[in-house]
């Protein structure tokens, strides 16, 4: 994939008008490169350490890196931070991983706007909470207990590994996600976490 990758940019540079074909080229391989890589996950044991990061300051880091997307979609994010939060040990590029994943599917389930709230607070005296809720057109209860199943998605050029990249991830830090929705409301998903996960 790296030397189909590295010629596609080569053709780029050619002088001929090939960009149609090589941002084509470009973006399928991106998108082969997001499933291997999420398959690979998924496929191999992690070997990871957790360390102590400010749970916040991921959410805040996700929700910048999502703006423009939400902005595109005419979609507003509404941030609802409880501050007297403790340090959470994890890995956090992978809750980061899940937290982008939850936030686009929040924002691609409105496509005429509408708003994105994540509320992130403590959820009881040993685990924190983090939801995602969005006024999207809900997800029908047949779908709603498939997900997280392997290549199952709603989405049109969706993989169904998304949502199941997410589950193993949280599995994997002693917390849990949970999925409510209402067709023509929205939808709530909720990630759970324990605040003394070693």
């Amino acid at each position: 994939m790296t030397a189909l990758k590295g010629f596609t940019q080569l053709l780029q540079l050619d002088g001929q008008d090939n960009r149609l074909y090589t941002d084509i080229m470009l973006s399928e391989l991106e998108r082969i490169n997001s499933i291997v890589s999420e398959l690979l996950l998924l496929a191999k044991p992690q070997v990871t350490l957790q360390r102590e990061h400010n749970l916040l300051t991921i959410l805040e880091k996700v929700n910048t890196l999502l703006e423009m997307q939400a902005i595109i979609h005419n979609v507003q994010l509404v941030a609802e931070f409880d501050t007297g939060m403790p340090l959470l040990k994890c890995v956090e590029y992978q809750l980061k991983q899940v937290f982008i994943n939850l936030l686009k599917n929040a924002i691609e389930a409105m496509p005429h706007g509408g708003t994105v709230t994540v509320i992130a607070g403590w959820f009881d005296d040993r685990h924190v909470s983090v939801r995602f809720i969005d006024q999207g057109s809900g997800i029908p209860l047949a779908s709603l207990d498939r997900l997280g199943e392997p290549f199952y998605t709603t989405k049109e050029r969706g993989t169904g590994l998304g949502f199941m990249v997410s589950y193993k991830i949280i599995e994997d830090h002693g917390g849990r996600i949970h999925v409510e929705s209402e067709e023509q409301k929205g939808t709530t998903v909720e990630v759970i976490l324990p605040i003394d996960k070693v």
